[in-house]
């Protein structure tokens, strides 16, 4: 699969880049014994599903796809004796992906990765009032902010 421009507008590039060629940075780096590990498997089908996900269109077959990565990811995870009591309820609700994405489509069109970055700028007001009456410190903050970028404009 070749990766676009576009592939990788709205989440945050270094984490979309790290995760989709993950599998061949960190490849040549492994011993054979470490390849047949099901920890190295159940990553392989993780980014697999993850590469199948963030299609800008997905057909029946692709959702059918989608189910069956992550069951053979969820499978993968549980056969690693390390994560023994590490599932949380991301992977439970990766259950539901497949049905999600027949129900509403690609979730590039739903997905809040754009937004979460924001949360950056809320934070940083925050943190200008010391934690006390933060709504309107974060509300002048973010109002001076917007003024000085209109006026640069």
């Amino acid at each position: 699969m070749t990766l676009g421009a576009s592939y990788f507008r709205t989440a945050p590039s270094h984490s979309r880049l790290a995760l989709a060629r993950s599998i061949e940075i960190i490849d040549p780096l492994l011993t054979d014994e470490m390849r047949c590990h099901p920890a190295w498997a159940s990553w392989v089908a993780l980014v697999e599903l993850w590469s199948v996900v963030v299609q800008h269109t997905l057909a029946a077959a692709d959702v059918e796809r989608i189910d069956e990565l992550q069951l053979k990811h969820s499978a993968l995870f549980d056969q690693v004796p390390q994560y023994n009591g590490l599932k949380r309820p991301k992977h439970h609700f990766l259950a539901h992906l497949a049905l999600d994405v027949w129900r509403y489509g690609p979730p590039r069109g739903y997905w809040c990765f754009g937004f979460e970055s924001f949360n950056k700028v809320i934070k940083a007001g925050s943190a200008r009032t010391n934690w006390k009456n933060e709504s309107v410190g974060i509300m002048r903050y973010w109002s001076m902010r917007s003024a000085c970028s209109m006026r640069r404009a």
